[in-house]
């Protein structure tokens, strides 16, 4: 049962959802994708930034940025390796 507000006052409304866990999610993917898989873990996290930022979250561009640049430097890294292993 919900009682009126007084005069004044504000009604009281219950408190948004306002989580970042895909956000979250789409940092950590693009930190992995430095180290392992870029593209499959880079591309996982901008589609996990893409989803936050349709969804509102606060830290959505961070994560988008961060994938983008873990699968591009990932990438680099892993072509520097395996040139640098099989030039002889």
């Amino acid at each position: 049962m919900s009682y009126p507000s007084g005069p004044g006052q504000q009604p009281q409304q219950p408190p948004r959802g306002d989580s970042n866990t895909l956000s979250i999610v789409g940092i950590v993917l693009g930190c992995i994708a430095l180290i392992f898989c870029p593209p499959g873990f880079g591309i996982a996290g901008i589609v996990c930034g893409v989803v936050a930022k349709n969804k509102g979250e606060r830290l959505a561009t961070t994560a988008i940025g961060v994938s983008i640049a873990g699968l591009v430097v990932g990438m680099i890294i892993g072509l520097m390796f395996f040139q640098g292993m099989y030039s002889g």
